[in-house]
């Protein structure tokens, strides 16, 4: 909602946003939506303000432009900081070399420190790359077909990153997150109820699933597919699940990450899907089951022992929720699978062999699909992941 109304004031120099559009373009409601029975838009704009206040005069304390956004109006307004006079600071007392340095206490900063840099470097190359102009080479034919599904030289791509802290919550609660819930932040309202009843500390869960966390195997895919989006002279665009919008997963190309716990907008599609994702709490692994055959828990993995087990991946391609684009799912058993995954659709002769397996189409589009991989243990070669299941989805 935050960008959104900042856009229409910095690029389309709107001077008045009125609730029905907010409603309608953000949060998905129909363009003659009653507002006074749904206030969807009102709620957030009360919360959004609230945050607002409290960043600038907090973490934002030292922005030199403050943003507002007035009541009775939706369109915010930038205002200069007012400069103050700083105060001269005072000289400390000389410290003895052997008490300067405190290692147990700097450690953590340190590491702090190095993931926020890494992590901005990150961001900061996904852009850079998708400006390069490396191209995929002609004679992989299969990779070009099915990426080109995705990154368009036209129309950039959405790359949604799962919410790792969202997943725990419901790894280790009761109450398991609806995509409603999750878009209009309703289940914020139960995380303490939850708590008690999983016997969890609530000072340490309420923070816990309001801060944004992403899991590693997500964030290692990011370079990869931002140098996929570079070789086809397309872009993509980095999202937090929780700020996500139906706006945009019914309008634009899409990749997510993660599975319906971690990632709720995968939830929309899984009416289309045979394959799923449970969670053994036994042995706090997910595991992959297919709901088109009997033997559904097939995959299951039964024991945990010491030694590395084979994991599992899901890939599938879908239309997106308005019929415009495309939605690419990468779901996994680990770091270690989701990124053999995605190796595997990155590779000429794994593409080809999962393109064969699919009905013949004289089209140009990849067909849609969803596939189940097998992925060994230890294995760097994406010849060495096997396509368990592969079929049409259910459209």
């Amino acid at each position: 909602m935050f960008l959104y109304l900042c856009e229409r004031v910095l690029e389309q120099s709107a001077d008045e946003i009125h609730e029905h559009e907010v409603g309608h373009k953000v949060f998905g409601r129909p363009p003659d939506y009653d507002t006074t029975a749904d206030n969807i838009v009102r709620v957030h704009a009360t919360m959004l303000r609230k945050r607002i206040e409290l960043y600038f005069a907090t973490e934002g304390s030292r922005e030199p432009v403050i943003i507002d956004i007035p009541k009775g109006n939706y369109a915010p307004v930038f205002h200069k900081r007012p400069v103050t006079p700083q105060p001269q600071p005072v000289p400390m007392p000389a410290v003895p070399v052997e008490r300067r340095f405190n290692w147990k206490m700097w450690l953590p900063i340190a590491i702090a420190t190095v993931f926020a840099c890494t992590t901005g470097f990150l961001f900061f190359r996904i852009h850079a790359l998708t400006q390069g102009n490396n191209a995929i080479p002609a004679n992989q034919v299969a990779v070009r077909q099915f990426w080109s599904q995705i990154f368009r030289p036209d129309k950039p791509a959405d790359i949604v990153l799962d919410d790792a802290a969202l997943g725990f919550f419901q790894e280790f609660t009761p109450h398991q997150v609806t995509l409603s819930e999750y878009f209009d932040r309703s289940y914020l309202q139960s995380v303490d109820q939850s708590a008690a009843t999983a016997k969890l500390d609530r000072n340490f869960t309420g923070p816990l699933i309001l801060k944004r966390q992403s899991s590693y195997a997500d964030t290692a895919l990011l370079w990869k597919l931002a140098q996929t989006a570079a070789a086809l002279r397309s872009d993509a665009k980095l999202h937090f699940a929780r700020d996500y919008s139906f706006r945009e997963v019914k309008a634009d190309n899409v990749i997510l990450l993660g599975n319906s716990r971690s990632n709720p907008w995968i939830e929309p599609f899984e009416s289309h899907l045979a394959l799923r994702w449970k969670f053994d709490n036994s042995l706090s692994a997910y595991y992959p089951v297919d709901t088109a055959v009997a033997d559904q828990e097939k995959f299951h993995i039964i024991t945990q022992t010491s030694e590395p087990h084979e994991g599992y991946a899901t890939v599938s391609l879908l239309p997106n929720l308005g019929g415009t684009g495309k939605v690419l799912i990468i779901s996994g058993t680990g770091g270690a699978a989701v990124g053999a995954a995605l190796d595997f659709l990155s590779d000429e002769p794994s593409v080809s062999q999962l393109r064969s397996r699919l009905p013949q189409s004289r089209a140009a589009d990849f067909p849609y699909f969803e596939a189940l991989l097998r992925v060994k243990s230890r294995s760097s070669s994406p010849r060495d992941t096997t396509i368990v299941v592969c079929r049409p989805p259910q459209l």
